[in-house]
């Protein structure tokens, strides 16, 4: 029961994901959009703020998630079944510092989702992730600010095309029994404009803070 719990959560919070915020004097086209979600272990014991504080969060333990949005440029393409297979993986995170009821952990290595198809996106370690308790028995976190575009998916650089926003948003409800997470990709090409011409403004959609573009 608490797993079928768990996985309504995860695809009610993977409706939310939208358009990104896009630089000025630039037009982005999308080539390809990657939302997928599932869920984790329980970590929430583990997260006790302050110097010197680790845990680690296993992503995928059943090898699989829920893949919301798979269109465009993906090599290998995936084959549009709501349901992908996916290894399991393990990320580590290290307390940074806090501020006020917010406090920094930061990747200790590579949190990678190697999807069957054979394509894959990663977050590097030392990707930095700011959290929140929300109440005694819940805790969030989501990708710090100003840290620019930190996903790499597998197989893009030879196109010419770029990861252009990202989400990458995980929680843990104690009395849930495990957590979940929410992440998307959207890649692309950025066509600069004459700022002469089309003046310098800011394209942006969706309700997701945390998707965030590089500046131009």
């Amino acid at each position: 029961m608490k797993n079928l719990l768990k996985y309504a959560l995860v695809l009610s919070a993977a409706t939310v994901f939208g358009g990104g915020v896009f630089a000025p004097a630039q037009a982005a086209t999308v080539v390809g959009s990657l939302a997928f979600s599932d869920g984790t272990d329980d970590w929430f014991s583990e997260v006790t703020p302050g110097a010197g504080d680790t845990f680690d969060i296993e992503f995928n333990p059943f090898d699989l998630n829920f893949v919301t949005t798979q269109n465009g440029f993906f090599t290998p393409p995936f084959d549009g079944s709501p349901v992908q297979g996916v290894a399991a993986s393990v990320a580590e995170f290290a307390y940074v510092s806090s501020s006020g009821s917010e406090f920094t952990y930061e990747l200790t290595n590579d949190l990678v989702f190697a999807f069957d198809n054979g394509a894959s996106v990663t977050w590097a370690s030392g990707t930095q992730f700011m959290g929140m308790f929300n109440g005694p028995d819940s805790v969030e976190f989501m990708l710090a600010e100003d840290q620019g575009l930190l996903a790499m998916v597998d197989g893009i650089g030879e196109t010419g095309f770029k990861v252009i926003a990202e989400t990458l948003q995980f929680s843990d409800t104690e009395a849930i029994g495990g957590g979940t997470y929410n992440s998307q990709v959207d890649i692309g090409v950025h066509i600069p404009e004459p700022a002469t011409l089309f003046g310098l403004g800011v394209v942006a959609a969706g309700l997701v803070t945390s998707r965030r573009q590089k500046n131009s």
